[in-house]
């Protein structure tokens, strides 16, 4: 199953189910470790300028929604 993906190929730009899985697992994998450093970042802001705790709070909230999603769908795709 586990494929070098710089020899991926689509024939009429179909992907094959191989091709797909480590695409989705690429993708969610990306998002997620891209949410997880953005949380640990808003976790250390500090309320300042324009931006209140609130906001800050809301943005928190936001992005574990995302994680959550995201965790789903590589959970869903194995």
């Amino acid at each position: 199953m586990m494929k070098n993906l710089k020899n991926l190929q689509m024939k009429d730009n179909i992907m094959t189910d191989d091709e797909l899985y480590f695409a989705i697992h690429n993708k969610a994998y990306s998002k997620i470790s891209f949410i997880e450093m953005e949380l640990e970042s808003l976790k250390k802001e500090i309320a300042a300028g324009s931006y209140t705790q609130e906001m800050i709070d809301n943005q928190i909230r936001f992005n574990e929604r995302e994680l959550q999603v995201w965790k789903t769908i590589l959970h869903l795709n194995k």
